[in-house]
């Protein structure tokens, strides 16, 4: 009989640890449980800005507009013209009467900035820029000049704003978009698709 409740002592204290160990378990494994959960459904994020070039041609004047058709993304964008065919056509830009200050031309030598003309203030998604007009100039000794068939290039550029941890606004325009594209078929001639 003593050894039956002594070993009924020692069972009931190994039960009564065991509860309390499985107690002390149990609410640390709650706490993981409802702290670390997940939640369905799917939200489409765009991460990527997307611009629109206006232009338009009067008495040799290339007017261009670029807009930033993105939804919510903010960018900066810069401009340069150039005629390629003779290199003593020259371009003159003139920003849109009132909004001079909001174009500004880089002529340094740097070979990332160098060359532009860029909008000053942040484009914000939805918003256009103001008009910035591209004069051409030709000589009068080129009588040959058709001013109705001529080529000249734009190119217009874009770059996301950075923001800092300050809510400041900023650009850089050395990064590059390095696309991979997959499945392309390879092109010959006008269009036509090779094996």
């Amino acid at each position: 009989m003593r050894i039956m409740r002594k070993y009924g002592k020692i069972v009931g204290m190994s039960a009564a640890a065991l509860a309390l160990t499985a107690a002390l378990t149990v609410e640390s494994s709650m706490a993981y449980f409802t702290t670390y959960v997940s939640a369905g459904g799917s939200e489409i994020v765009n991460l990527r800005t997307q611009t629109e070039i206006h232009e338009d041609v009067s008495e040799m004047t290339k007017h261009i507009g670029i807009t930033n058709t993105s939804p919510e993304n903010d960018c900066f964008v810069r401009v340069k013209v150039f005629y390629v065919d003779d290199d003593k056509i020259t371009i003159d830009y003139i920003p849109e009467a009132g909004h001079e200050d909001e174009w500004y031309y880089d002529d340094s030598s740097d070979p990332v900035l160098g060359g532009y003309w860029y909008y000053r203030p942040l484009l914000e998604a939805g918003k256009t820029t103001s008009i910035l007009d591209a004069k051409i100039n030709v000589p009068q000794s080129k009588e040959e000049f058709d001013k109705d068939q001529f080529n000249v290039v734009v190119i217009y550029e874009f770059t996301p704003a950075i923001y800092d941890d300050d809510g400041n606004v900023t650009y850089d325009w050395s990064k590059k978009l390095d696309l991979e594209y997959e499945n392309v078929p390879e092109t010959q001639g006008e269009g036509e698709e090779t094996e």
